[in-house]
């Protein structure tokens, strides 16, 4: 199995972490730019971010918490070469 084939699974959830982080930061910047939501109001991680704004922030701290198990398992997988085919697609 190539390298390609057995990393890539590693680099498309890297790519959605990147996604949803430039995402929240798009979202929060025009909620402060727009005056939605108050500096005071949401400084030191006071929850009063709009849905929207806090569902993509709750996705975003998800991807930072058990998918760093996944990329663990995917980097010894391809250093030990147990990445097989089975791997790939349960990737």
């Amino acid at each position: 199995m190539s390298i390609q084939a057995v990393l890539l699974p590693l680099f498309v959830e890297v790519l959605l972490t990147f996604v949803l982080l430039y995402w929240m930061a798009h979202l929060r910047t025009r909620a402060l730019r727009t005056g939605e939501v108050k500096a005071r109001d949401v400084a030191l991680r006071e929850p009063s971010w709009p849905p929207q704004i806090t569902q993509v922030s709750n996705a975003y701290h998800n991807q930072l918490e058990l998918p760093v198990l996944f990329y663990v398992l995917t980097i010894l997988a391809w250093i030990t070469r147990h990445a097989d085919l089975a791997f790939v697609v349960l990737a």
